[in-house]
Order: C-alpha cells, then sequence, then structure tokens
C-alpha cells in the first residue's frame, strides 16, 4: 500500500503515487474540450496495491461526452482497433466503446463509458457505487496523471476502498450490485487470488444463497471471465474455490457427479475431485517449465494461437485439464472386480463440444479442447506399448499424423495427468522416455518422408480410370497414411499403392 491521506469523507489525497502512463497524454488530446475524464477501477486499485503492470493492461474510463466518439479518434490515433457492445440489463454504462492496441508482448484495451449529470462530481460517486466491489469503486481524474512527477492525486473511494485494501480484503459495495450483474460473483473469486485478498464472510454467505444466479449471465461475459482465470498462473486456486462453493457447478453441470468418484482404480491415489485440480496445478508447473520437458522446436508455435480475441492456446489447454475427466462418473463401472473408465475419453470430447456450443468460445477453440481430451490418455497407451516393446513405426507415425498439431499441448498435458494421479517417478520417467522416443522418431524418420502426397486427385483418376467422388478422396487419404508411415516413398511405389488399394476395395465389395 502507498502513502494515502484520508480528507473529507469520499476523498483522499495520495502522495508520491505515479498514476501515469503515455497514452493518457493521448486520450487527453482527442477529448473534446469542456469534457471530464476520469480513469476507475483496476488500474486505480492496482497502482495504489503497488502491482506490477503485466503485459494485459485494462483501463476502465469514464467520460461526460459521447464515449463513442472519444473512443474512435483514440483507436485512429493509436493505431488500435474499435468496437464497441453493449451491458445487457444495466441501466449505467449501457454503452462501452473499446479500443485494444497490440504491442506484442503487451495488450492495451481502453473501455470507455458515459456518465451524466449537472454536477459531476455526484454523478461520479453514484457512477462508483453501482460497481462491484469497493477496491474497484476508485477514480482519479485524468487531469492528475498528466505528469509522471505529480506530488498528489486526489482519489474519489465513496465505498472506502482503501480503508478495504489497508486491511486486506475484497468487499461487496452491495449484494444488489451483484445480483444487477451475476457475472460480478465470478469476477469476486478471481480478483482475491490475483490481488492476495480475503473475500468476506457475508459475500461466501451471499454465493451459497444466490449462485444460481450465474445461469441467468450473458454467456460470453461468463466465457470471458473464464478465461481470464485460466490465464492467471494459479487458476487452479480460483477454479477450486468455485467448485467449493457451487458456482462452477452452475456453469457446467458435469462437474456437480465428480465427488460421486471416490475411487478411480489401481492408477490413482486421489478423488476424482482432487485429481482435476492436482492436474491443475501440476500443469501450470509445467507449462512454466516447458523447455525442460520438450525442444525449442516443438514449442515453436506453443501460446500463439488467438482466441477470442486476447487469450491463447495455454489457456484451452488448461481448459482441457479441467474437463480431461469430466465423462468419468457417466462411464464408471466395476468390470472384472476392476474400476473401469471405458469410453470417457470420446464422451468427454462430446461433452466438451456442448459446452462450447453454450459458452460460444467458437468453433476452433472448442474443436481444440475437445481434441486434448479425446486423445488425453493417447500419451499412456503408447507409454505402455513401449515398454512392453510393441511400439512400431507404424505406431508413431499414426501418432504424428493424427495428433502433431496438438502434440506438445497433449505431451504437457499427460505429464500433468501423472502427476496429478500420483505416478511414482519410476512411471513419470517412463512417460518422458515415451515423449523422448517419439520426438526422436519425427526428428530422425519422419523428416525424411515426402510431406506432399505424391499423387494429387486427377492422377489418382487418370491411373485408375474412375471419375470424380469420395473414392477419390479416400484413396488419397490412404496414400498419405502410407507415406506417413514410410511404406510409400517414391511416385512409382505410389501407383502400385493405389492399384492395389484399389482391387482391394474392389473385392471387398466397398467401390462401384
Amino acid at each position: 500500500m502507498q502513502d494515502v491521506i484520508f480528507e473529507k469523507g469520499i476523498k483522499h489525497t495520495a502522495h508520491g503515487l505515479n498514476f501515469y502512463m503515455t497514452y493518457f497524454d493521448d486520450i487527453a488530446k482527442v477529448l473534446p474540450r469542456e469534457a471530464y475524464c476520469f480513469v476507475v477501477g483496476g488500474w486505480v486499485r492496482d497502482r495504489i496495491l503497488g502491482d506490477p503492470v503485466g503485459y494485459h493492461i485494462d483501463i476502465d474510463l469514464l467520460v461526460t461526452c459521447d464515449p463513442r466518439e472519444t473512443a474512435k479518434k483514440l483507436a485512429e490515433r493509436i493505431g488500435g482497433s474499435y468496437f464497441e457492445f453493449e451491458k445487457k440489463g444495466l441501466l449505467r454504462r449501457p454503452t462501452i466503446a473499446t479500443v485494444v492496441l497490440r504491442l506484442p508482448p503487451y495488450k492495451y484495451r481502453f473501455d470507455f463509458a458515459q456518465i451524466k449529470g449537472k454536477d459531476i462530481e455526484k454523478a461520479l460517486i453514484e457512477d462508483l457505487l453501482s460497481r462491484d466491489f469497493s477496491a474497484n469503486a476508485m477514480a482519479v481524474s485524468i487531469d492528475d496523471l498528466l505528469s509522471i512527477g505529480a506530488k498528489q492525486t486526489i482519489i474519489y473511494d465513496p465505498a472506502h476502498g482503501i480503508e478495504d485494501l489497508e486491511q486486506g480484503l475484497l468487499r461487496p459495495i452491495s449484494f444488489k450490485n451483484l445480483e444487477e450483474d451475476p457475472v460480478r460473483i465470478i469476477r469476486g473469486f478471481r480478483l482475491a487470488v490475483e490481488k492476495r485478498l480475503s473475500l468476506t464472510e457475508d459475500f461466501y454467505e451471499f454465493v451459497e444463497r444466490k449462485r444460481r444466479l450465474i445461469k441467468k449471465a450473458p454467456v460470453e461475459r461468463i466465457s470471458l471471465e473464464l478465461f481470464k482465470i485460466l490465464r492467471h498462473k494459479e487458476s487452479h486456486r480460483i477454479l477450486k474455490d468455485l467448485y467449493k462453493h457451487g458456482v462452477l457447478q452452475m456453469l457446467f453441470p458435469d462437474t456437480e457427479r465428480w465427488k460421486e468418484v471416490k475411487d478411480q482404480g489401481e492408477h490413482h491415489i486421489y478423488p476424482l475431485e482432487d485429481h482435476v485440480f492436482k492436474v491443475m496445478e501440476a500443469l501450470e508447473r509445467v507449462i512454466e517449465e516447458r523447455d525442460v520437458y520438450l525442444p525449442a522446436e516443438l514449442l515453436e508455435d506453443f501460446g500463439k494461437m488467438e482466441v477470442l480475441g486476447e487469450f491463447s492456446d495455454i489457456e484451452l489447454l488448461k481448459l482441457s485439464a479441467l474437463f480431461h475427466d469430466i465423462a468419468k462418473p457417466h462411464t464408471f463401472e466395476i468390470r472384472d472386480g476392476k474400476v473401469t473408465f471405458y469410453g470417457h475419453d470420446k464422451l468427454g470430447a462430446k461433452i466438451v463440444q456442448e459446452y462450447g456450443k453454450i459458452y460460444k468460445w467458437g468453433e476452433s477453440a472448442t474443436k481444440f479442447v475437445s481434441r486434448l481430451v479425446e486423445e488425453h490418455l493417447r500419451p499412456f497407451y503408447l507409454r505402455e506399448s513401449l515398454f512392453k516393446s510393441q511400439l512400431t513405426d507404424r505406431g508413431r507415425a499414426n501418432f504424428w499424423r493424427e495428433c502433431q498439431d496438438i502434440a506438445s499441448h497433449l505431451f504437457l498435458h499427460a505429464i500433468a495427468d501423472a502427476i496429478g494421479s500420483g505416478d511414482e517417478e519410476e512411471e513419470i520417467g517412463k512417460l518422458l522416455k515415451t515423449i523422448h522416443d517419439l520426438i526422436s522418431y519425427k526428428r530422425e524418420k519422419l523428416s525424411k518422408v515426402p510431406t506432399k502426397p505424391l499423387l494429387n486427385g486427377n492422377e489418382i483418376m487418370q491411373i485408375l480410370g474412375i471419375g470424380p467422388g469420395p473414392l477419390v478422396g479416400e484413396i488419397k487419404k490412404a496414400l498419405e497414411k502410407a507415406q506417413l508411415e514410410g511404406r510409400v516413398s517414391t511416385r512409382e511405389e505410389a501407383v502400385e499403392f493405389i492399384k492395389g488399394y484399389y482391387e482391394s476395395l474392389k473385392q471387398g465389395g466397398s467401390c462401384e
């Protein structure tokens, strides 16, 4: 906490705090001469806490002019992108005008909303008191921030957020405010971990009574909060708290059944609900140390996929860890005296697809998570094959043919899954050797296999004397697989292969 002197009831004078950033100068230059502008929320809170700025910088601003015109001018001035959205159900700040600027690794987001009223200070205070938590209900005038060497800053703090921060508390301003916008419930759990604050007991009591409200919140905003959670380095803690208080179960009803599975069989030492969060915790460590486990060429594109505008495949990997065993309660059986979950990988992938549609993650992101869930057991099957001397080059090639684009994620996921299952060091070592074996095969043998089909569709039709149709695609796919497995490496071999494959199809009655 920085040096803050309390004055009156709602204003404080802060000495030595630096709220300045260079883009405030640009904002001041695009504001109409008579307009007022206030920086509110997280930027003010984090400067008071002394938190580092980080790579994702979100600035909330209240203006007395048209927020759309101001944001459009700022976007043009700094080279950012502009969009706007409506906050349904909220009477205050219904229209948010946003400017996003990407300067990798930094991403800036400026959200502009409007306050109205003859008494600007009164309107500002009313707006602040309509927000979620006292720590987010502070504001400073941009005029006070336009100098790096500003000696003092007036902070508007009608909800006594600074006092709460000094006590390490994250306190709701009112439960009515949370009821009006239930997404704030999820945000509270996130901010408590992010900012090392303690939520008040009455907040938890409110959640116990009213957690079903979250089902009425806009799904897009729920997803935004979820991915902000997943972006945090300790997202497992936040998600575990959401689960403990029943909020996660409201969002993803299948998680309600985790507690049914106390015994996961011989390969696990933890009940399912503990296992899931242990895997997530381990995965966060493994992601941080990924260079230890995987070579640079396999990590070249890791973290570069764009998801929902501001997130990446790292968040998707962590989401897959949350859901990797989601179908275990549905598939629980005891066969020959052993606990089994046959098919939980495939059913889990389908459940993920449904959640992706509901929460509008987008087709590519949903498919990515679904595939990781469906394939999450594969590294363990390959480990078993390798140490029984049953893993062939064909099996290795099949893995790369089917999983190359998710291989790095799948390997990291498997390592975390083994740790979170309580595997012994020997078994984890075998898994790492399996991963190394697959990577060595790709590097030493697969790289020599032609990457393009040796025959195209027209050539296949001409050689076999057949017309266009699905059959051509099937033959071409079979040829590609044979190339990848090293069974075909020249054009001559490719011609012989497709002739033999076509004959076998005819004999089997699969084609005309």
